[in-house]
């Protein structure tokens, strides 16, 4: 048995595919093209196939990472091809190499870079842009933070970095970081944050897409 990991990217429709869903296609995809996929043994034999930091259903992202277990040490020259041809519109393979060592640990991920795209009717309300960035500037941004062990008020400045914000016609673009893993901060919580703090701003719609994922100490994670 050998590790192996999948760079790829899920847009377009595909970001309305679950976590569940996407397990199910990625075995799918690779079954067709005949990927030498390890199995477990006895009754019950699956393949082994985890996404590092899964994204939230309706999120895009193009740095999305998948580990799976193949029997072979080296991955087939045509791998990426051949799962793009079997992939539903929206998957995309970018890049597939085999995990010397171990390779990079999913724990490590520290880090999410997203673009969150705030879309109006016909242009942004003027101040709007000016009004989110003399927000986040502040010192402190309180927020209620949700987790499966409850809720508590937190500066979500503690948990983000790199803020950039931009206005393009009827879209304003803020390119963010934020923290992963164990203290993750979802995007979403921005949006939440300008309706909290800016309650004279209507945004009917929100898309986010995650760009890059990184390591503590900035290391873009491979």
């Amino acid at each position: 048995m050998f590790k192996a990991r999948m760079k790829f990217a899920k847009e377009g429709r595909a970001k309305y595919i679950s976590h569940l869903d996407l397990m199910h296609t990625m075995q799918r995809a690779m079954a067709r093209c005949q990927m030498p996929l390890w199995f477990t043994e006895g009754f019950n034999q699956h393949a082994y196939v985890s996404v590092a930091l899964p994204l939230s259903t309706g999120y895009s992202g193009e740095c999305e990472f998948l580990d799976f277990n193949i029997t072979s040490e080296v991955v087939p020259e045509n791998a990426v091809e051949a799962l793009n041809d079997v992939f539903p519109a929206g998957l995309r393979a970018i890049e597939i190499y085999p995990l010397e060592d171990g390779g990079m640990k999913v724990g490590a991920i520290a880090w999410s870079q997203y673009r969150i795209t705030w879309g109006f009717e016909d242009a942004a309300p003027a101040g709007f842009t000016g009004a989110v960035r003399a927000l986040f500037c502040r010192p402190s941004v309180e927020i209620i933070k949700r987790s499966k062990r409850g809720e508590k008020t937190v500066n979500m400045k503690d948990l983000m970095c790199d803020l950039t914000v931009s206005e393009s016609g009827d879209e304003v673009t803020a390119v963010v970081t934020t923290a992963a893993g164990n203290n993750n901060m979802s995007p979403e919580y921005l949006t939440r944050a300008i309706r909290q703090y800016l309650p004279q701003y209507d945004i009917p719609f929100s898309a986010y897409h995650r760009m890059n994922v990184f390591t503590a100490d900035g290391t873009p994670f491979r």
